[in-house]
């Protein structure tokens, strides 16, 4: 095999779970709070649009057991950004427009990929180490620990199920042939 590709648990996901509900309800009531202000007309009518972009997603937060692993919040953050636009508070569109990248990012399965020419480590910016730089690649009970020349060591307790399914003693083999 050229590669292997191996998934691995999100470590901050619930801080990014929890940040992701304040920003929402902080969007909720600000636009609720200009909606029961704001005297009929444009505003009243933005005001609404924001209420609705962000009350679907915190709906969906309460019945949904996932919290927060769809595009849909992203979206919801780019529609945000968009009314922020319009009403002229620039800085709260651009905030909001970060933010919705970044919880692209933060979102995403984390995977290390180890190929003919390295680890690929998923952090931001991708970090590659080549073989020359790793000391040990060991799997064993279902941990992961890559150990650096530079003293630096990764371990990662991998999710039981992809365990199952991956062949551990061909990964441990392959590794050792590339160091």
């Amino acid at each position: 095999m050229n590669k292997y590709v191996i998934d691995i648990p999100n470590e901050k996901a619930k801080t990014y779970k929890i940040i992701t509900l304040i920003i929402l309800l902080l969007n909720f009531f600000i636009f609720g709070f200009v909606f029961m202000k704001a005297s009929v007309g444009s505003a009243n009518t933005i005001a609404i649009i924001g209420l609705a972009v962000n009350a679907i997603p915190l709906i969906y937060y309460l019945l949904n057991k996932q919290h927060l692993k769809t595009p849909f919040i992203e979206i919801s953050f780019f529609i945000t950004a968009i009314i922020w636009l319009l009403w002229g508070s620039y800085l709260l569109a651009l905030l909001m427009i970060i933010f919705s990248l970044f919880s692209f990012y933060a979102n995403k399965k984390l995977q290390i990929i180890f190929s003919e020419d390295g680890i690929e480590y998923p952090s931001f910016p991708i970090k590659k180490y080549a073989w020359a730089a790793v000391l040990q690649v060991i799997w064993k009970d279902d941990i992961l620990t890559i150990d650096l020349k530079n003293n630096q060591l990764l371990q990662f307790n991998i999710d039981k199920d992809f365990a199952a399914k991956f062949d551990s003693e061909a990964f441990n083999k392959y590794c050792g042939q590339k160091l």
